[in-house]
């Protein structure tokens, strides 16, 4: 399984706890852990930035909001 499957995977395992602990936030999820939050998206993506790209992934944790993935294989620049 690669990098950001893991990280996914753990987010849904913790969906439940981190929908609560960081609600209305982004997620920057490394190496199966939260690593930054922020109520801003362009704040989580400044910080991953310096995470090596495809090791890591960026979740909304909105407790009304439906399931929604956006992978990314090389650096983006938004």
């Amino acid at each position: 399984m690669e990098n950001n499957e893991k990280n996914y995977q753990y987010f849904k395992n913790e969906e439940k706890n981190l929908k609560q602990k960081y609600s209305d936030e982004f997620v920057v999820i490394y190496d199966e852990k939260v690593v930054f939050h922020h109520k801003n998206l362009d704040k989580a993506i400044e910080y991953a930035r310096q995470l090596e790209a495809g090791k890591y992934i960026i979740q909304r944790c909105e407790t009304n909001e439906t399931d929604n993935v956006q992978m990314f294989h090389t650096r983006v620049t938004f």
